[in-house]
């Protein structure tokens, strides 16, 4: 659900932020300042958790330890060598289904990885999927980005 400045209820939910600024970013302080405004708005807080969409392969690859991998099954290692696959391309490849991200970070032993390894190795996965984010990602998605054209449009509408 990205923002879109040409729904008109995408606009009216900016401008009731703005207003109502329910997470006390200051938005009044800068209301007349377009670039301030947007910075606020924009702007990554370690308390505003987001989840990425997509992962990179690599990130998955790099971030297993030889010992998370190692106590594996084998059935459990193919699925890793399966799912990350073989390149070592940092774009983010991976879509994060429900099913992924119960493999890979849980609730506990519904990861994959082994006894000795979970809390760390779903801990370290989680880190990858789930990332500091903005105000506006919280709102409309991760990725997302209010533009002095999308306030102007929430503004004066």
């Amino acid at each position: 659900m990205a923002f879109d400045k040409n729904d008109p209820t995408d606009l009216a939910e900016l401008k009731a932020e703005v207003e109502n600024d329910p997470e006390s970013l200051g938005y009044a302080a800068v209301v007349d300042q377009t670039t301030a405004l947007l910075e606020l708005i924009n702007e990554k807080h370690v308390s505003f958790i987001v989840s990425k969409p997509k992962i990179s392969s690599a990130d998955v690859r790099g971030t297993t330890t030889f010992d998370a991998y190692n106590n594996l099954s084998i059935d459990e290692q193919e699925w890793i060598r399966w799912m990350t696959g073989s390149n070592g391309f940092a774009e983010e490849n991976v879509v994060v289904t429900a099913d992924l991200r119960t493999q890979l970070t849980g609730p506990d032993a519904a990861s994959i990885w082994a006894v000795a390894d979970r809390v760390a190795m779903n801990q370290a996965m989680l880190d990858l999927i789930d990332v500091p984010g903005s105000r506006a990602e919280i709102l409309w998605d991760y990725g997302t980005v209010i533009t002095r054209d999308d306030w102007i449009a929430a503004r004066d509408s």
